[in-house]
């Protein structure tokens, strides 16, 4: 979706860009956590059943489901939801 129009967006790349370095980082780590928790918090809406290690692996399925074979996934599941049942146990 792109419905900003083209000076708004030369106007919001010219403030974003006269930032330093440092913060334009510490920024986009701090959206990139914002969204990862907005979709945790949708899976946990959907799924009020989902123990965590099964809200980390619904997780990595939406995200990475177009990139990564089902086989990976598979494997990659089964490694998450060990680690979370293993966790109990300490």
């Amino acid at each position: 979706m792109n419905d900003t129009p083209d000076h708004i967006r030369k106007k919001q790349r010219e403030i974003w860009f006269s930032k330093p370095q440092e913060e334009r980082v510490r920024l986009g780590l701090e959206l990139i956590q914002e969204v990862n928790t907005q979709i945790e918090d949708r899976i946990r809406a959907q799924h009020p059943g989902f123990s965590e290690g099964e809200i980390r692996v619904e997780f990595i399925r939406q995200m990475y489901k177009d990139d990564l074979s089902p086989e990976y996934l598979e494997g990659v599941s089964k490694w998450i939801l060990e680690k979370y049942s293993s966790h109990k146990h300490v």
